[in-house]
């Protein structure tokens, strides 16, 4: 019988961290280079050893699956096929295809402030270089991927257990998202609830049976669970970063921000884009032109960052002990700060604060903030500050030109 949807919210309303599959709920690692052709090969390498397959094996597709079976039965081959398989693997995620909504989870969680891991039988090889074409490894706290020992793959509970002693995250406090029944009996070992991913017709039922908690048919479903559950109540407007620049884009040339590139590769910065231009900004703050107009760069810091139109300043979250530690000292870092200029800003008028990631015309579902300012060219003033003692915070300031004709 499958789950009622209500278990659904339930479960996320409970989960501070999120363990996600890798195939299946993240991507299709063996969209452009199928499973079977993979198993095929894997195949031809164990005959050519000269070990005799039995019939159950002669006809499974699974490559992942082969390898666990194989090595049991050849151990000598362990090493062999397992470099096989990962290095089939690596290149299968060069095209994997992004499961609609993953990412929309992932986006979710950042939001809601819960952590993010990875847990899975393929290979972390595989997983980074998948995550690397978007520079997207920055939002998992941790990557479980298959280790040296196939019996320690799912369904055995020790994958689950490290990545929950990675986040610092009690079972009950977390949930796995599945896609399979060795997800379900891995997450109910380790005693953590389990929703499973029913990407195929007909796996709604077999994950039912197994034991899944809850079901979703669809990621993005998911996402819209997370994102109204365990909302953190700020009395302030955060925008978080994934682990590089936010960006400041005038709202009249939100479509020439493009963003990190679809081909985006870690050890190529001609790869990198948009993204790339404003990770090249040194220091606290610069500008850059997009289109016609330019954006603001906040950089050096992934930091939690609001805007504060009344100062025409943007606060930098480096650490403190809670948003009221920050918002109590605000006055007092910027009547203690000393000031440094990074060049100026020209805006054609209200702008938009969001990760530099991002597009800027993809914005509807993501989080960002309205910058209000009005048309002119600022002079941009930074600060690193240290209020009080566990306290510390940059400030971004957009000072009027005439300021900066006085000093002259």
């Amino acid at each position: 019988m499958t789950p009622p949807p209500d278990r659904l919210t339930e479960i996320a309303e409970r989960a501070e961290a999120v363990l996600l599959g890798f195939d299946g709920p993240i991507c299709s690692v063996f969209a452009g280079k199928s499973a079977p052709s993979i198993a095929a090969d894997l195949r031809q390498l164990i005959l050519s050893h000269g070990v005799e397959l039995p019939d159950e094996l002669r006809d499974q597709d699974d490559p992942v699956e082969l390898f666990r079976a194989t090595t049991a039965l050849a151990p000598q081959l362990a090493d062999t096929i397992s470099a096989a398989l990962e290095a089939a693997e690596v290149q299968a995620a060069a095209t994997a295809e992004t499961t609609i909504g993953a990412f929309d989870v992932v986006r979710a969680c950042v939001a809601t402030g819960r952590a993010l891991a990875i847990v899975s039988n393929n290979s972390t090889a595989a997983i980074s270089r998948y995550l690397g074409r978007r520079d997207r490894a920055r939002y998992f706290t941790a990557i479980i991927g298959r280790g040296e020992r196939p019996d320690l793959m799912k369904p055995s509970p020790i994958p689950v257990a490290q990545a929950l002693q990675a986040l610092n995250v009690r079972p009950s406090a977390a949930v796995l998202v599945g896609d399979s029944t060795t997800d379900i009996e891995a997450a109910h070992a380790a005693g953590v609830p389990c929703i499973g991913y029913a990407n195929k017709p007909g796996k709604d039922e077999r994950l039912a049976v197994a034991g899944a908690d809850a079901i979703v048919t669809d990621m993005s479903d998911l996402a819209a669970v997370l994102a109204s559950t365990r909302r953190p109540q700020s009395r302030l407007p955060w925008v978080e970063s994934g682990g590089g620049p936010l960006i400041v884009v005038p709202t009249s040339a939100l479509t020439t921000w493009r963003g990190a590139s679809a081909d985006f590769d870690p050890g190529d910065l001609d790869t990198w884009g948009d993204y790339g231009r404003a990770c090249q900004i040194d220091g606290y703050a610069g500008s850059l032109d997009t289109g016609d107009d330019q954006a603001l760069v906040l950089g050096d810091e992934p930091a939690s960052t609001t805007y504060l139109s009344d100062q025409r300043l943007f606060i930098r979250w480096i650490y403190a002990d809670s948003e009221e530690d920050v918002i109590r000292l605000i006055p007092k870092a910027v009547e203690t700060a000393g000031w440094e200029e990074a060049g100026t800003w020209t805006t054609s008028g209200p702008a938009r604060l969001f990760d530099s990631t991002l597009a800027g015309d993809e914005l509807e579902h993501e989080h960002h903030l309205t910058v209000d300012v009005a048309p002119g060219t600022y002079l941009i003033r930074t600060a690193y500050v240290e209020p009080e003692d566990g306290t510390a915070l940059v400030l971004v300031h957009l000072a009027e030109q005439t300021l900066q004709l006085e000093r002259v």
